[in-house]
């Protein structure tokens, strides 16, 4: 009996053992944003209109939880060889299938570069010319969106719709080599998105305003915990004052 009990403990204890590492393992993996994906990024700075080869393309992995559905997968290589690059690309960042002009038609055809799953939606704002013709296909936005909350007071707030939404065209133009054409008069700028987002824009804009906010096109990162806007927050010294405060920043470019 003795041994059939030691017996019974160690095989307790064993089983107690691999649920523990098995647990541990799965709480490393989420925390890390779990498992790595090897994509293709820039060995080096290639401009617009060269093809690619594989001296300019490195893997790096990354945290499936970070994937956006347009980076280009290391198993999709034979793909993108020879294909010419639609923008400049910089040493170091991720390869994105709407970086590429996959076909002839690429110059004349907006649809052959929104990636499958994905949509091209228009929006229309005045604000657009706050930027004096400096947004280009291939900038980041984000999407802020203004109006009267329901209710008796119809209070109106500003709140952060949308993030790190694609520039696909602005105007007419969605080269971004064609600055002459990206500097016309059109406030019209055609953003990459899922259709959920294009749902949601287009719900927004009904009865609201939509402004699009430029970011580095190298900055991905979403912020979750954003806040809305209202007429205290501009009024009230100390809202205001918590607002102004802001990383440091040493230089631009």
């Amino acid at each position: 009996m003795n041994r059939v009990a030691v017996a019974a403990s160690l095989g307790v204890a064993v089983f107690g053992f691999v649920l523990l590492t098995v647990y541990v393992r799965q709480f490393q993996r989420e925390a890390a944003g779990g498992d790595p994906v090897e994509l293709l990024a820039m060995r080096r700075d290639v401009p617009a209109g060269e093809p690619l080869t594989e001296q300019m393309l490195v893997v790096r992995a990354l945290p499936e939880n970070y994937l956006e559905d347009r980076q280009v997968l290391a198993s999709d290589l034979p793909r993108v060889l020879g294909v010419r690059a639609s923008i400049g690309l910089t040493a170091n960042q991720t390869l994105l299938w709407t970086d590429l002009g996959t076909t002839s038609r690429d110059r004349g055809s907006f649809s052959s570069r929104i990636p499958r799953g994905m949509r091209a939606m228009s929006i229309s704002t005045a604000s657009r010319r706050a930027f004096s013709n400096l947004m280009r296909p291939g900038d980041r936005v984000d999407v802020l969106l203004t109006k009267a909350k329901p209710g008796p007071e119809g209070k109106v707030v500003t709140l952060p719709l949308l993030q790190n939404l694609l520039v696909l065209a602005v105007g007419g133009t969605f080269t971004a080599t064609d600055h002459d054409a990206a500097q016309g008069s059109s406030n019209s700028i055609a953003l990459l998105v899922t259709l959920d987002q294009a749902t949601l824009l287009a719900h927004a804009r009904r009865d609201g305003t939509l402004s699009p906010v430029l970011r580095n096109e190298d900055d991905l990162e979403i912020n979750e915990s954003l806040a809305e806007t209202d007429d205290s927050d501009v009024l009230e010294q100390e809202k205001r004052a918590r607002r102004q405060r802001r990383l440091r920043i040493e230089k631009v470019d």
